[in-house]
C-alpha cells in the first residue's frame, strides 16, 4: 500500500462537565459526545524520504505544533522508523472552534499510518497513544455517540443518535483550550449538566428532556467574555432548533433540528452573517 485516505469527523459535546483538576495537572472530565458529518480529509502517501505536511488552509501550523505531526512522531519513535511520508490535510472543520478538528486529524493519522505502515496496532493500543496527544483523541479514534470520562481515555459507547440535522455556527473569534481551562479552574461552577438524564433522553428520543438536561460548564465563562455566543444560541432556538449548545471550550454553537427544511432555512440565514456556518447531520 502506497497511499491511503482517511476521514476525520468533527466532534460535538452534547454535554460537558469538568469534575476537577488532578494532581498531575490533567482535568477529570465527563462528557457525552457525538460525531457529525462535517469532516477533514487526510491523504497519506509514501515517498522515498522525509516528512511533509501541506494543507488547503492558510494560517494553521504545519510544523511540529500540528497534532498530525505529533501523532506521526509518536509512531516513528515507538517503532524506530524513518519512512518517508507526504501528508495532505484538507480542512473543513474550523480551527480552534471546540469541534476537536486537530484531535480528529491526529486520530486519523494514527489510524492511517497504522494501516499504511502495517504496524498492527489494536484499537486499544491506538487509544493508549492517543491519550498522550490530547483528551479528545481517544474518542475521535472511535467516534459515534459515547460517554467519555477520566482524561478522555474512558469511553462507553451509547446507542447511536437518531439522525438529526445540525447547524454549526462559528463566530469570528478563537478560544484556546488552555485559556478556557485556566480560567475555569478559578471559576465557581454553578450549574452542571445532568449526564444520566442526557443519556436517558437520548435513548428515549425525548428531546424536550434532552434540551433541559444538556449543558457545558464552559458556557457561562465564555459567554461572560463573548455575549454573542448566547445570542447565537437563542437565535437558533428562535429559528426552530429543538436544542442549542456551545461545544467544547467554544466558540462554536450547535443547533439541533428534527426538520431538514427548518435546518436549511436557519443555515441560510446564519450564513449571511457568519462565513463559518455549516449544515451537517449527526452520525
Amino acid at each position: 500500500m502506497e497511499k491511503i485516505v482517511v476521514r476525520a469527523q468533527a466532534k460535538v459535546n452534547l454535554s460537558l462537565d469538568v469534575l476537577g483538576k488532578r494532581e498531575d495537572g490533567y482535568h477529570e472530565m465527563q462528557m457525552v459526545n457525538h460525531s457529525i458529518e462535517l469532516q477533514d480529509t487526510l491523504t497519506f502517501e509514501s515517498c522515498p524520504k522525509g516528512v511533509t505536511l501541506t494543507s488547503n488552509v492558510q494560517g494553521i501550523p504545519l510544523d511540529e505544533k500540528n497534532l498530525v505531526m505529533i501523532a506521526l512522531r509518536k509512531l516513528q519513535k515507538r517503532f524506530d522508523m524513518d519512512k518517508g511520508i507526504k501528508i495532505y490535510l484538507e480542512k473543513r472543520i474550523p480551527h480552534e472552534a471546540g469541534l476537536a478538528g486537530g484531535s480528529s486529524d491526529a486520530a486519523a493519522t494514527l489510524k492511517g499510518l497504522n494501516a499504511l505502515w502495517n504496524l498492527g496496532l489494536s484499537t486499544e493500543e491506538l487509544i493508549n497513544i492517543g491519550v498522550t496527544i490530547g483528551a479528545d483523541v481517544p474518542y475521535c479514534l472511535l467516534g459515534g455517540t459515547a460517554l467519555v470520562e477520566g482524561i478522555g481515555e474512558k469511553i462507553t459507547p451509547l446507542s447511536p443518535m437518531k439522525k438529526l440535522y445540525v447547524v454549526v455556527v462559528k463566530p469570528n473569534m478563537n478560544i484556546s483550550t488552555p485559556w478556557a481551562f485556566k480560567y475555569l479552574d478559578a471559576y465557581a461552577i454553578k450549574k452542571r449538566p445532568d449526564i444520566p438524564e442526557v443519556i436517558r433522553s437520548l435513548e428515549a428520543e425525548d428531546y424536550i428532556g434532552l434540551s433541559h438536561a444538556m449543558g457545558n460548564v464552559f458556557e457561562p465563562l465564555v459567554i461572560g467574555k463573548y455575549p454573542e455566543i448566547d445570542e447565537i444560541k437563542n437565535d437558533l432556538i428562535h429559528h426552530g432548533a429543538i436544542a442549542s449548545i456551545m461545544t467544547g471550550s467554544g466558540p462554536t454553537v450547535i443547533g439541533y433540528y428534527l426538520n431538514k427544511a427548518l435546518a436549511e432555512n436557519a443555515w441560510k440565514l446564519f450564513s449571511k452573517k457568519y462565513t463559518m456556518c455549516f449544515l451537517s447531520e449527526t452520525c
